[in-house]
């Protein structure tokens, strides 16, 4: 049996198989996703018995079909646990990659912005420009991010210093106010122009809720109607964590 020489990865999801084993979903730097069998994980003794989600690893494993096996799996560097809203916001992410990546499919751009996100995800913590970076960039590298520079319609471009209001689309882009299509989401030309930009610094608070909901829209595309499991857990939260009157904002900020 072949044994890979080893890649940086970090754990997407686990589940038991069997009574003693464990199936990995793992996002790996040169493989993409990867699915390993982790024999023993479930022990308490085991060297496996630490692996959860946040944390960075080190992995090598055996065999190239369907489900290898995990021959070892190093963490690197210390391990600080996760707040309930910085756990939510990690669940978030990983769900998005298992439902819309495959496996096998190699993402190294993407992987970086991953391990950016979770930096700021620590740092942090209830600011939700980090994760409309991600869910923009894993669109772009989806293929699936339409253009924003200028209108589908009449290719007119959005003015980022101008106070104008765009519509938004998912799967066809954006339009100017001339050109306002049906079920579209409002969107301010200078959110538009952070968004297709390198979204390196946080947006403006206002923009939140209109990024938020435009991003939203153009996964609910592709998802295929199923909700994420993650979203319906943080609703869950602020209800029973923030007043009412709170958790529209808290939503914006930390989804």
């Amino acid at each position: 049996m072949t044994t890979e020489p080893g890649d940086r990865a970090w754990v997407l999801h686990h589940y038991p198989y069997g009574d003693t084993n464990l199936i990995v979903e793992l996002f790996t730097r040169t493989q993409g996703r990867l699915g390993v069998l982790a024999k023993g994980a479930r022990r308490a003794r085991s060297a496996l018995a630490r692996i959860e989600a946040g944390r960075p690893l080190w992995v090598r494993w055996l065999g190239r079909g369907e489900l290898p096996v995990l021959a070892q799996a190093e963490e690197l560097g210390s391990f600080l646990p996760l707040n309930p809203l910085q756990n939510l916001s990690l669940f978030y992410v990983n769900e998005l990659l298992l439902r819309l990546t495959q496996r096998g499919d190699p993402f190294p751009d993407l992987f970086q912005v991953y391990e950016e996100t979770i930096g700021v995800l620590r740092s942090e913590p209830g600011e939700g420009w980090y994760l409309r970076r991600f869910e923009r960039r894993l669109l772009e590298n989806l293929g699936w991010a339409p253009d924003l520079a200028r209108c589908a319609e009449c290719g007119r471009s959005p003015d980022a210093a101008s106070s104008e209001h765009w519509l938004y689309q998912a799967a066809r882009g954006v339009f100017c106010p001339a050109h306002a299509p049906n079920a579209a989401v409002t969107i301010e030309a200078a959110a538009l122009a952070w968004l297709r930009g390198a979204m390196q610094t946080r947006n403006t608070p206002v923009w939140n809720s209109s990024l938020r909901r435009c991003l939203e829209q153009e996964l609910r595309v592709h998802l295929g109607g199923r909700p994420l499991e993650s979203r319906r857990l943080l609703t869950a939260y602020l209800r029973r964590t923030q007043p009412a009157m709170t958790i529209q904002k808290r939503e914006e900020h930390s989804e």
